[in-house]
Protein backbone atom coordinates (compact mmCIF):
# COMPACT_ATOMS: atom_id res chain seq x y z
CA UNK A 1 0.00 0.00 0.00
CA UNK A 2 1.69 2.91 -1.07
CA UNK A 3 1.14 6.98 -1.57
CA UNK A 4 2.35 7.06 -5.34
CA UNK A 5 2.77 10.23 -7.65
CA UNK A 6 2.87 10.94 -11.18
CA UNK A 7 3.10 14.32 -13.22
CA UNK A 8 4.91 13.32 -16.23
CA UNK A 9 1.46 13.11 -18.12
CA UNK A 10 0.15 16.60 -17.14
CA UNK A 11 4.13 18.51 -17.88
CA UNK A 12 3.10 16.41 -21.40
CA UNK A 13 0.25 17.84 -22.01
CA UNK A 14 1.01 21.46 -20.74
CA UNK A 15 4.01 21.56 -23.90
CA UNK A 16 1.41 20.50 -26.49
CA UNK A 17 -1.02 22.97 -25.10
CA UNK A 18 1.33 25.82 -25.83
CA UNK A 19 2.07 24.43 -29.01
CA UNK A 20 -0.83 24.62 -30.48
CA UNK A 21 -2.07 27.89 -28.51
CA UNK A 22 1.55 29.55 -30.36
CA UNK A 23 1.20 27.78 -33.59
CA UNK A 24 4.87 26.74 -33.28
CA UNK A 25 5.06 23.99 -35.29
CA UNK A 26 4.05 26.72 -38.59
CA UNK A 27 6.60 29.46 -37.50
CA UNK A 28 9.34 29.68 -39.72
CA UNK A 29 11.91 31.85 -38.37
CA UNK A 30 14.62 29.75 -36.31
CA UNK A 31 15.41 32.76 -34.10
CA UNK A 32 11.73 32.94 -33.22
CA UNK A 33 11.19 28.92 -32.66
CA UNK A 34 14.37 29.48 -30.68
CA UNK A 35 12.96 32.20 -28.52
CA UNK A 36 9.58 30.25 -27.97
CA UNK A 37 11.21 27.11 -27.57
CA UNK A 38 13.74 28.46 -24.51
CA UNK A 39 10.48 29.49 -22.81
CA UNK A 40 8.82 26.50 -23.32
CA UNK A 41 11.88 24.73 -21.40
CA UNK A 42 11.79 27.51 -18.65
CA UNK A 43 7.76 26.92 -18.53
CA UNK A 44 8.41 23.37 -18.22
CA UNK A 45 10.78 23.71 -15.27
CA UNK A 46 8.65 25.89 -13.33
CA UNK A 47 5.85 23.57 -13.87
CA UNK A 48 7.58 20.48 -12.78
CA UNK A 49 9.12 22.41 -9.61
CA UNK A 50 5.48 23.26 -8.76
CA UNK A 51 4.30 20.15 -9.44
CA UNK A 52 6.90 18.36 -7.25
CA UNK A 53 5.87 20.69 -4.39
CA UNK A 54 2.20 20.48 -4.41
CA UNK A 55 3.21 16.81 -3.98
CA UNK A 56 5.53 16.07 -1.89
CA UNK A 57 4.15 13.13 0.02
CA UNK A 58 6.25 11.08 1.70
CA UNK A 59 5.83 7.43 0.24
CA UNK A 60 5.36 4.82 2.86
CA UNK A 61 3.98 1.11 2.59
CA UNK A 62 2.50 -1.91 4.98
CA UNK A 63 3.40 -5.44 3.87
CA UNK A 64 2.92 -8.62 4.57
CA UNK A 65 6.43 -10.30 5.28
CA UNK A 66 5.85 -14.10 4.63
CA UNK A 67 8.50 -16.66 5.93
CA UNK A 68 10.69 -17.71 3.37
CA UNK A 69 9.93 -21.00 3.23
CA UNK A 70 6.35 -20.41 2.89
CA UNK A 71 3.35 -21.36 -0.01
CA UNK A 72 -0.61 -21.34 0.00
CA UNK A 73 -3.17 -24.45 -0.06
CA UNK A 74 -3.03 -23.70 -3.89
CA UNK A 75 0.57 -23.58 -4.60
CA UNK A 76 1.45 -26.53 -2.34
CA UNK A 77 -1.20 -28.87 -4.56
CA UNK A 78 1.27 -28.34 -7.18
CA UNK A 79 4.56 -29.18 -5.40
CA UNK A 80 6.28 -32.20 -7.39
CA UNK A 81 9.70 -32.24 -6.33
CA UNK A 82 12.41 -30.56 -3.55
CA UNK A 83 13.17 -27.68 -5.66
CA UNK A 84 9.50 -26.32 -5.97
CA UNK A 85 9.27 -25.93 -2.46
CA UNK A 86 13.61 -24.89 -1.77
CA UNK A 87 14.75 -22.70 -4.68
CA UNK A 88 18.47 -23.69 -2.87
CA UNK A 89 18.19 -27.20 -3.26
CA UNK A 90 20.67 -28.30 -6.49
CA UNK A 91 20.06 -31.93 -7.30
CA UNK A 92 23.78 -31.79 -8.79
CA UNK A 93 24.47 -32.39 -5.55
CA UNK A 94 23.74 -35.62 -5.14
CA UNK A 95 25.46 -38.81 -6.35
CA UNK A 96 22.94 -41.05 -4.64
CA UNK A 97 20.59 -40.78 -2.47
CA UNK A 98 20.06 -42.12 1.17
CA UNK A 99 16.81 -41.03 1.99
CA UNK A 100 14.31 -37.97 1.38
CA UNK A 101 12.06 -37.77 4.46
CA UNK A 102 9.03 -35.35 5.44
CA UNK A 103 7.70 -35.29 8.74
CA UNK A 104 4.51 -33.38 9.91
CA UNK A 105 2.26 -33.19 12.85
CA UNK A 106 -1.41 -34.71 11.53
CA UNK A 107 -4.22 -34.52 14.06
CA UNK A 108 -1.63 -34.20 16.54
CA UNK A 109 0.78 -36.51 16.09
CA UNK A 110 3.89 -36.80 14.03
CA UNK A 111 3.82 -38.83 10.91
CA UNK A 112 6.96 -39.95 8.84
CA UNK A 113 6.64 -40.36 5.09
CA UNK A 114 9.93 -41.97 3.21
CA UNK A 115 10.93 -41.61 -0.58
CA UNK A 116 14.05 -42.87 -2.49
CA UNK A 117 14.51 -39.41 -4.72
CA UNK A 118 13.80 -35.90 -4.72
CA UNK A 119 10.43 -36.52 -6.49
CA UNK A 120 7.94 -36.90 -3.76
CA UNK A 121 5.57 -39.87 -3.50
CA UNK A 122 2.02 -39.53 -3.53
CA UNK A 123 2.12 -40.11 0.66
CA UNK A 124 4.41 -37.65 1.02
CA UNK A 125 2.46 -34.99 -0.94
CA UNK A 126 -0.41 -36.43 0.84
CA UNK A 127 1.16 -36.07 4.32
CA UNK A 128 2.47 -32.13 3.72
CA UNK A 129 -1.77 -31.87 2.07
CA UNK A 130 -3.04 -33.21 5.30
CA UNK A 131 -0.87 -31.49 7.95
CA UNK A 132 -2.64 -29.79 11.04
CA UNK A 133 -2.89 -25.79 10.31
CA UNK A 134 -0.30 -23.87 10.99
CA UNK A 135 2.20 -26.97 11.69
CA UNK A 136 5.84 -26.63 11.01
CA UNK A 137 6.27 -29.80 7.72
CA UNK A 138 9.91 -30.42 7.56
CA UNK A 139 12.00 -32.21 4.74
CA UNK A 140 15.29 -34.03 5.15
CA UNK A 141 17.74 -35.56 2.22
CA UNK A 142 20.38 -37.88 3.48
CA UNK A 143 22.39 -38.28 0.33
CA UNK A 144 26.19 -39.46 -0.88
CA UNK A 145 27.44 -36.16 -1.88
CA UNK A 146 28.80 -35.85 -5.64
CA UNK A 147 32.67 -35.33 -5.32
CA UNK A 148 35.70 -36.56 -5.86
CA UNK A 149 36.84 -37.42 -2.29
CA UNK A 150 37.90 -40.51 -1.10
CA UNK A 151 36.32 -40.21 2.16
CA UNK A 152 32.82 -39.68 0.86
CA UNK A 153 30.81 -39.49 3.67
CA UNK A 154 26.96 -39.00 3.65
CA UNK A 155 25.13 -35.80 4.36
CA UNK A 156 22.26 -34.19 5.53
CA UNK A 157 20.19 -31.46 3.91
CA UNK A 158 16.87 -30.31 5.80
CA UNK A 159 14.64 -27.76 5.88
CA UNK A 160 11.20 -26.61 7.29
CA UNK A 161 8.46 -24.46 5.72
CA UNK A 162 4.86 -24.11 6.42
CA UNK A 163 1.19 -23.35 4.84
CA UNK A 164 0.12 -20.03 4.67
CA UNK A 165 -3.51 -18.87 6.18
CA UNK A 166 -5.85 -18.80 3.40
CA UNK A 167 -6.84 -15.38 5.63
CA UNK A 168 -4.20 -13.27 6.11
CA UNK A 169 -4.54 -10.77 9.05
CA UNK A 170 -6.30 -7.28 8.06
CA UNK A 171 -6.46 -3.88 9.48
CA UNK A 172 -10.24 -3.51 10.90
CA UNK A 173 -11.67 -1.06 8.04
CA UNK A 174 -9.42 -2.61 5.27
CA UNK A 175 -5.99 -0.72 3.35
CA UNK A 176 -8.14 3.15 3.04
CA UNK A 177 -8.81 2.87 6.89
CA UNK A 178 -4.68 1.64 7.56
CA UNK A 179 -3.92 4.60 5.35
CA UNK A 180 -5.78 6.77 7.06
CA UNK A 181 -4.58 5.90 10.52
CA UNK A 182 -1.04 6.19 9.98
CA UNK A 183 -1.55 9.44 7.96
CA UNK A 184 -3.21 11.09 10.54
CA UNK A 185 -0.96 9.35 13.61
CA UNK A 186 2.46 9.51 11.82
CA UNK A 187 2.78 10.86 8.67
CA UNK A 188 1.44 14.13 8.87
CA UNK A 189 3.41 14.95 11.57
CA UNK A 190 7.03 14.09 9.62
CA UNK A 191 8.76 17.77 8.92
CA UNK A 192 9.00 17.94 5.17
CA UNK A 193 12.11 17.40 3.53
CA UNK A 194 12.99 14.51 6.72
CA UNK A 195 13.45 11.86 4.32
CA UNK A 196 15.50 12.57 1.16
CA UNK A 197 17.31 10.74 -1.08
CA UNK A 198 17.50 7.17 -0.12
CA UNK A 199 16.48 7.66 3.23
CA UNK A 200 14.33 5.04 4.27
CA UNK A 201 12.74 4.00 7.95
CA UNK A 202 11.73 0.19 8.42
CA UNK A 203 9.62 -1.17 11.30
CA UNK A 204 8.73 -4.91 11.45
CA UNK A 205 5.33 -6.17 13.89
CA UNK A 206 3.76 -9.19 14.38
CA UNK A 207 0.07 -9.38 14.77
CA UNK A 208 -0.86 -12.20 17.30
CA UNK A 209 -3.68 -14.43 16.88
CA UNK A 210 -5.56 -12.25 19.02
CA UNK A 211 -5.27 -9.35 16.49
CA UNK A 212 -3.33 -7.38 19.10
CA UNK A 213 0.01 -5.38 17.78
CA UNK A 214 3.52 -7.68 19.20
CA UNK A 215 7.43 -7.45 18.78
CA UNK A 216 7.14 -3.87 17.15
CA UNK A 217 11.34 -3.17 16.73
CA UNK A 218 13.06 -0.57 14.17
CA UNK A 219 14.39 -3.21 11.91
CA UNK A 220 16.09 -0.34 9.66
CA UNK A 221 16.87 2.99 11.26
CA UNK A 222 16.68 6.46 10.23
CA UNK A 223 19.33 8.83 11.10
CA UNK A 224 17.15 10.78 13.30
CA UNK A 225 16.29 8.82 16.46
CA UNK A 226 13.63 11.06 16.90
CA UNK A 227 12.13 9.76 14.05
CA UNK A 228 11.95 6.13 14.65
CA UNK A 229 10.36 6.42 17.46
CA UNK A 230 7.50 8.29 16.23
CA UNK A 231 7.17 5.85 13.50
CA UNK A 232 7.43 2.42 15.98
CA UNK A 233 4.78 4.82 18.70
CA UNK A 234 2.60 4.74 15.75
CA UNK A 235 2.94 0.89 15.06
CA UNK A 236 2.83 0.15 19.00
CA UNK A 237 -0.35 2.49 19.61
CA UNK A 238 -2.28 0.68 16.33
CA UNK A 239 -6.00 -0.54 16.62
CA UNK A 240 -6.32 -4.09 16.56
CA UNK A 241 -6.50 -6.42 13.37
CA UNK A 242 -8.55 -9.15 12.59
CA UNK A 243 -5.81 -11.88 12.89
CA UNK A 244 -4.70 -14.51 10.14
CA UNK A 245 -7.22 -17.82 10.06
CA UNK A 246 -7.15 -20.63 8.78
CA UNK A 247 -9.98 -22.53 6.68
CA UNK A 248 -10.78 -24.48 10.04
CA UNK A 249 -10.88 -20.88 12.10
CA UNK A 250 -7.54 -21.45 13.55
CA UNK A 251 -5.74 -18.11 14.23
CA UNK A 252 -2.48 -17.48 13.59
CA UNK A 253 0.50 -14.60 14.02
CA UNK A 254 1.61 -13.03 11.08
CA UNK A 255 4.58 -10.52 10.81
CA UNK A 256 4.26 -7.25 8.87
CA UNK A 257 6.41 -4.10 7.92
CA UNK A 258 6.06 -0.23 7.83
CA UNK A 259 8.65 1.03 5.89
CA UNK A 260 8.54 5.10 5.39
CA UNK A 261 10.94 7.10 2.53
CA UNK A 262 12.45 5.55 -0.34
CA UNK A 263 11.44 2.15 -1.25
CA UNK A 264 14.64 1.60 -3.96
CA UNK A 265 16.79 1.73 -1.16
CA UNK A 266 18.45 -1.65 -0.73
CA UNK A 267 16.67 -2.81 3.06
CA UNK A 268 13.58 -3.15 1.38
CA UNK A 269 15.32 -6.58 -0.59
CA UNK A 270 15.92 -7.49 3.13
CA UNK A 271 12.06 -7.83 4.31
CA UNK A 272 10.87 -10.39 1.75
CA UNK A 273 8.06 -8.56 1.09
CA UNK A 274 4.66 -9.51 0.15
CA UNK A 275 2.17 -6.76 -0.44
CA UNK A 276 -0.74 -5.79 0.82
CA UNK A 277 -3.77 -6.09 -1.36
CA UNK A 278 -5.65 -2.90 -1.41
Amino acid sequence: MAVKQNENLLLAYSIVYLCEKLNFYSIKTPIMKKSIFTLFILHFALLSFSQTNLTNELNYEVNFLPSPFSLNQEQLTEVQTIVDLNKHYKSSWIREFITVEVSAIEEGKEIVAIGKNDTFTRAQKDLMTKADAGSTIKVEVKYIPENNLSHNDAKNFSFTFIVNPENEAEYIGGAQKLNQYLKKSVIDKIPTGTFEGYDLSAIKFTIDEEGKVTDAYVFWPYQNEETDELLLAAICNMPNWKPATYANGKQVKQEFAFTVGNHENCAVNLLNIKEIEE
